[in-house]
């Protein structure tokens, strides 16, 4: 099947199909791949770019495919053996496409399994993860309305920032680690 067309793909590390199972919360099967060691869950073309934030958090642990040129789909009768087939969770009633919605479960299996997902930097649209981060200090000012003064950013954005701060004025940033 050629996926990019009509399907995207969701690739996940075995764990994570094992742990989808044991949830029990979506009711949507998976192909297992022995081989690699990895699971995969079809969604319509284009589901998972209707809410790209909580697909970014994950990114580390789930990758979405848009573009594989093929992608082997095991006959839906296929549940066991050495090559792909399917595992199907408890109370599925029938369907073998999931939808955008599926990321909630995978981000509670990917924290329980893999680590923790990122944080949004303040400064800038892509992931945090949690060992990248430095914390920045920033001034109050009467229309900000922050719960600390300080916030975590990409180290690059935060001297990309401090760059642009010094262009402008004396700055009032303080980046610590």
């Amino acid at each position: 099947m050629r996926i990019g067309k009509i399907l995207d793909v969701v690739e996940a590390p075995d764990i994570i199909g094992k742990a989808m199972l044991a949830l029990g919360t979506n009711p949507v099967p998976h192909i297992v791949t022995p081989d690699d060691a990895t699971v995969h869950w079809l969604l319509p073309r284009g589901a998972a770019h209707r809410r790209p934030w909580p697909w970014a958090r994950i990114s580390r642990y789930v990758r979405v495919r848009t573009s594989l040129a093929e992608f082997g789909i095991p006959g839906t009768d296929l549940t066991d053996g050495p090559g792909p087939h399917w595992a199907y969770p408890e109370g599925w009633g029938g369907g073998h496409l999931a939808d955008e919605w599926l990321v909630e479960d995978l981000a509670v299996c990917a924290l329980m399994h893999l680590g923790q997902p990122a944080q949004r930097c303040e400064l800038c649209p892509e992931p945090l993860w949690a060992e990248d981060g430095v914390r920045v200090v920033l001034p109050r000012s009467s229309l900000q309305k922050l719960s600390s003064d300080t916030v975590r950013v990409h180290a690059q954005c935060a001297r990309t920032q401090a760059s642009r701060d010094r262009h402008c004025g004396p700055s009032t940033h303080h980046i610590t680690t």
